[in-house]
């Protein structure tokens, strides 16, 4: 029973310890979090749970270019914004930076409809996460 007790307890420290909610990486400046463009890329609810027909972030700013990763529901793209023949410059959650159709992506949404933000940081495994800023908790899109 004691030795419960002391897992238990220990256990919630590190929860309690971690809660805060602040990144725990380095902060990635220059990137915003922005949503796929669920309407004008006409993505059914199967595309959305599957990944199937989201759009590649890809090595150049053209059609024909390799694609590098597929995009998720939140894209990191250059902030501000950088287009270079209706791409935006993006960066993929492993870092890699790229470059995905323009209208691939639009803003988050607040609930009360303003444009919510985020802030980057690298986690230790080296991915690239995302932590909604405060006043955008509510997120839409």
């Amino acid at each position: 029973m004691k030795a419960a007790i002391f897992v238990s307890s220990i256990v919630a420290l590190l929860v309690f310890s971690e809660a805060h909610g602040q990144p725990e990486g380095q902060i990635i400046s220059g990137f915003q979090c922005v949503g796929i463009n669920i309407a004008g890329l006409h993505l059914s609810q199967d595309n959305l749970r599957t990944g199937a027909k989201f759009p590649w972030i890809l090595d150049a700013p053209k059609d024909d270019a390799k694609g590098v990763a597929r995009v998720s529901g939140i894209i990191y793209i250059a902030w501000p914004p950088v287009v270079e023949n209706g791409f935006l410059k993006a960066m993929t959650h492993g870092g890699t930076i790229g470059w995905v159709e323009q209208n691939a992506v639009r803003p988050l949404r607040r609930a009360d409809g303003t444009t919510g933000g985020c802030t980057l940081w690298r986690a230790a495994n080296g991915w690239i996460m995302f932590d909604p800023n405060p006043e955008s908790r509510g997120w839409h899109q």
